[in-house]
């Protein structure tokens, strides 16, 4: 018996009360050597409405992670590399706020 690891993933997300659907979301399969790393990653950002370019910031973030993330050192935890990665798009969606509002 084989005994290989399977893996079947979708997404989805609705609009809610709202006109339009501004989240964003995205999942990555890695190729084997940062599969056993890194793992599967799945992630959703609430795109926010009342914001100018909420559904551009949620789009940056899903893609933004998804890329950076498996981009970390193979030494680094999951834990560690998500965070820093995250810490990392925070910091450059709220500059680039601080820009677009100032």
């Amino acid at each position: 018996m084989s005994s290989s690891l399977r893996i079947s993933a979708g997404q989805c997300s609705a609009k809610g009360i709202k006109d339009f659907n501004e989240d964003a979301c995205g999942i990555r399969i890695p190729d084997a050597s940062l599969l056993v790393t890194k793992g599967v990653a799945a992630a959703i950002a609430d795109g926010v409405s009342s914001a100018e370019a909420g559904r551009e910031a949620a789009e940056t973030c899903i893609t933004g992670f998804l890329s950076d993330y498996y981009s970390t050192s193979e030494s680094w935890t999951v834990k560690s590399s998500g965070q820093k990665v995250l810490g990392a798009l925070n910091r450059w969606l709220y500059g680039r706020g601080q820009t677009i509002q100032g």
